[in-house]
């Protein structure tokens, strides 16, 4: 049975590509990987991964796009004129048909120490802090990275962490601009024979990925009801649980598992070091198939089927 890993960041890993070797006694063998860039200075190793994997046969995805993470460095990077990193990341797009958008989005949690004046002792102990990017910054970048997708027709991969009232109001925002560039692009045609009209355009990218989903099981109407409202089918809206992030072992996880389905999971292990991706992909089918009572073959199937359906099915 083959393993597609749907979210990794081998590039950026101490050990570059390594693949994994055949394990005697399991059933699995891994097939690919879609490759995960955080920052434009990553595009170039993404290619370069991508390309060793393809060499070797295996499957792989090209995603390009900025972590919220990495924003700050990339939007202060240059002394001189504005970077174009929208631009950049545009043609990267275009150049590179088969690659989607990613990873982008939104993390409230993410902090740095700032420094202070007042070097007192108690000052040590009350060190301020503050977002590594301005939420204002990264909704700003968000938006403009999910219209990008939506008008290229590219699925996406998202990263949210305590921002998820950020997130739909960014949803909000990004379905009426690309309600009003369709209003301005198209004429709706009326169909003589049936009398009906042409299917609603997509307002949101049309695959949704939330990688490492941190929400809760009580998040799940509002994500669904938001990508609804975009016009995008809820068989389009995917979720991953890597073994390396601790929520998958946290009680609340195999609920908001059961609530999602195994039709809209994904294999991930969103891991830098490729020699450790072959244990945590196995550690995913073990971790779903208990939370949702079915075979490892089942889970190991079902979600390579489904990362099919992600990455390679047409919109």
């Amino acid at each position: 049975m083959k393993l597609f890993d749907a979210h990794s960041h081998m590039h950026m890993g101490p050990r570059g590509l390594v693949i994994p070797a055949a394990v005697e006694q399991t059933p699995f063998t891994f097939d690919g990987a879609a490759i995960m860039s955080t920052h434009p200075r990553d595009y170039i190793k993404v290619d370069s991964i991508v390309s060793g994997l393809r060499d070797r046969d295996y499957i792989a995805v090209p995603c390009y796009g900025i972590h919220p993470w990495f924003l700050y460095d990339v939007l202060t990077s240059s002394d001189d004129e504005e970077v174009d990193w929208l631009g950049e990341l545009k043609q990267r797009l275009i150049d590179h048909p088969d690659a989607i958008v990613g990873e982008i989005g939104l993390d409230g949690n993410r902090w740095v120490e700032v420094e202070q004046s007042d070097q007192s002792e108690e000052s040590i102990w009350k060190r301020e802090r503050v977002l590594a990017c301005p939420m204002e910054l990264q909704r700003k970048a968000f938006e403009e990275q999910l219209v990008l997708a939506a008008e290229l027709q590219r699925p996406v991969s998202i990263h949210v962490v305590s921002a998820w009232g950020e997130l739909f109001a960014a949803f909000d925002n990004v379905r009426e601009r690309m309600k009003h560039k369709h209003e301005q692009m198209t004429v709706q045609v009326v169909d003589e024979r049936r009398k009906r009209r042409k299917p609603k355009p997509k307002l949101l990218p049309p695959k949704i990925y939330f990688h490492a989903f941190s929400g809760k099981a009580g998040a799940l109407p509002s994500i669904r009801s938001a990508c609804t409202k975009g016009n995008i089918p809820l068989e389009d809206v995917y979720f991953g649980f890597p073994p390396a992030i601790k929520n998958f072992y946290a009680p609340k996880t195999p609920g908001i598992m059961k609530e999602i389905g195994i039709r809209q999971m994904l294999l991930e292990t969103d891991l830098e070091d490729a020699k450790s991706a072959w244990d945590d992909l196995k550690r995913g089918v073990t971790g779903i198939s208990e939370a949702l009572d079915m075979t490892e073959s089942e889970v190991a199937t079902t979600t390579y089927n489904n990362a099919h359906r992600f990455y390679f099915e047409d919109m």
